[in-house]
Order: C-alpha cells, then structure tokens, then sequence
C-alpha cells in the first residue's frame, strides 16, 4: 500500500490501518478495530473533522462514531474536501 490517505471519484476515503489510532462511539464500552485492510469512510457521512478530547485528529461521523487518526490536521481536511468534491487524489 503506497498511500496513507486517498480519496476516490466515489467521495471515499481510504485510511491506511496503522494510521488509524481508533474507531469508537463517546461513551460506550467497546471500541472497534482496524485490522490491517483500509479504512473507508463516506465523505458525505461524516459530520465535522476536529480534535478530540486526547488532542487527535478526528473525523466525527453522523452516526456518533469517531475515528481519530495519526496524521496532520490539514491532511485530514485536505481528504475531506477531495472526498466531497468527488476528486481522485492520494493526499499523503
């Protein structure tokens, strides 16, 4: 996998597994893991990119779920904005 943070003409985002710190809900006990493949997210499923309470880069999803990632903020946003803009790009 030569990429960390790509995003498709489909308005994906794909996040390499060892940059994603964790996937969980605020709140509850369980949390999920990434195990090894890519991460998608839907840009349009995902409510506000921000820091969290550790201080992480994270996107907060519609759903409630958090997903806080080990890359710079402006890389995040970069991705979110070529996500919604439906652009084929790999950011890092």
């Amino acid at each position: 996998m030569s990429y960390i943070v790509k995003t498709t003409s489909g308005g994906l985002i794909y996040l390499k597994a060892s940059h994603v710190i964790h996937v969980r809900r605020p709140n509850s006990i369980e949390g999920a893991k990434v195990l090894g493949k890519p991460l998608v997210i839907n840009a349009d499923h995902i409510g506000f990119l921000s820091f969290n309470l550790e201080g992480h880069v994270t996107y907060f999803m519609a759903s409630g779920f958090e997903i806080s990632l080990k890359i710079f903020y402006e890389e995040a946003e970069e991705a979110f904005h070529c996500a919604k803009a439906r652009i084929e790009k790999i950011v890092k």
